[in-house]
């Protein structure tokens, strides 16, 4: 919902243009539940011309499908699976709990983000775990990606921004216990 607003906010500030479609935020889960909260949130925050949700199996993602391009949207209300198109940026936290779950992501950004084209970058993906000691998996993520292609940076998120991006609000986070350090991984399709 925050990138949606962002969104808003920047098309607001920017000369009068066609709205292009290819302009939104797509928000994920595997949850029917969670998927409805997003939905009720979106219309709530009057953010349908920007935003909409889609449910996202990693587990039903390839890691070589951007040829013709894109991942598989997984069943939703009676909808059926279905391909989608590839994305510029994606943005996601907390989505790796085993090995597997590191691997199925991998791939599953893989055949998400948009490969590079001529006079244009691949998308990007900006991920933040925790760490390994708090997630299983989360130490073969970056050699997941690398192994299929994608080029990945890793930093400790306190070590970002001199310290000062995690306030002491942290601990208060759901899902958070001390000790917990996040790592962030910045992936780019190549």
């Amino acid at each position: 919902i925050v990138a949606a607003s962002l969104l808003t906010r920047l098309r607001d500030n920017q000369e009068p243009t066609p709205e292009d479609p290819s302009s939104k935020v797509i928000i994920t889960d595997i949850n029917d539940t969670v998927l409805e909260n997003i939905s009720q949130n979106i219309k709530l925050n009057e953010m349908e011309s920007v935003a909409s949700v889609a449910k996202l199996d990693f587990y039903r993602q390839f890691g070589n499908n951007y040829i013709p391009g894109g991942w598989i949207e997984s069943e939703m209300k009676g909808m059926i699976e279905q391909p989608r198109k590839p994305v510029d940026v994606i943005l996601a936290a907390d989505i790796i709990c085993q090995r597997e779950d590191a691997i199925a992501a991998a791939k599953t950004i893989h055949d998400a983000l948009v490969p590079p084209s001529e006079g244009r970058c691949g998308g990007v993906a900006y991920i933040v775990c925790a760490d390994s000691g708090h997630r299983f998996g989360v130490e073969i993520f970056a050699s997941e990606c690398e192994g299929i292609g994608l080029d990945v940076k890793t930093n400790k998120v306190a070590e970002l921004y001199d310290g000062k991006l995690l306030l002491e609000c942290m601990e208060s986070a759901c899902g958070y216990v001390d000790g917990m350090e996040l790592t962030f991984f910045e992936v780019r399709k190549q």
